[in-house]
């Protein structure tokens, strides 16, 4: 490396600590500003991949939906559950968690809760909007995208924090269950 090219060698080996100076602050930086995610998920990628670039505001023309179709009363159904899951989550009630996500889906947070000690998460949602993104029917699915944001305190005593991530839900449309969530992204 130094062989007969001193400056060179040590210009090199001053990029290279540079390098990694720059290097390390990125992930320092990624780690301590990570959004708030769906208890305990943290970097986790979703099931199921992202909804498409040009889904990235709600759902705002009435075409845009099936005739019939509630969209308040989906997103109210949404919220509902969103709480649910989380709690279900903090406490690590597996059943619950099942009753609310695929077989993928569940198997992920399956995991994720028996890696936790019981009582270590504490999730509460202080605030919560809901979009629906999108909606779309899919080889015998119907696909919905709801972005989900607000605030949530993580600790009993700590402060809320914000956070935004989005759901993709799943039903089968003849109707032989109800929507079911099958992937989270975080928006960062």
């Amino acid at each position: 490396l130094f062989a007969g090219n001193g400056l060179g060698g040590i210009l090199l080996l001053a990029l290279l600590a540079i390098g990694a100076v720059l290097l390390w602050r990125a992930m320092t930086r990624r780690q301590t500003q990570a959004p708030v995610q769906f208890a305990g998920m943290r970097e986790q990628t979703s099931v199921m991949p992202a909804p498409p670039a040009g889904s990235v505001s709600p759902v705002g023309t009435a075409g845009a939906l099936p005739a019939g179709f509630d969209a308040a009363g989906f997103l109210r159904a949404a919220k509902t559950n969103f709480v649910k899951l989380q709690l279900a989550n903090d406490a690590g009630e597996i059943d619950e968690i099942r009753e609310f996500t695929t077989e993928e889906m569940f198997e992920a947070l399956k995991a994720d809760a028996l890696e936790r000690a019981p009582g270590v998460q504490h999730t509460e949602v202080t605030g919560l909007d809901a979009d629906l993104l999108e909606l779309a029917t899919e080889d015998g699915k119907h696909w919905a995208s709801v972005r989900f944001s607000g605030m949530v305190r993580e600790t009993a005593s700590g402060a809320p924090a914000g956070f935004e991530e989005v759901w993709n839900l799943v039903k089968p449309v003849d109707g032989s269950s109800g929507w079911l969530l099958a992937g989270i992204q975080q928006m960062h």
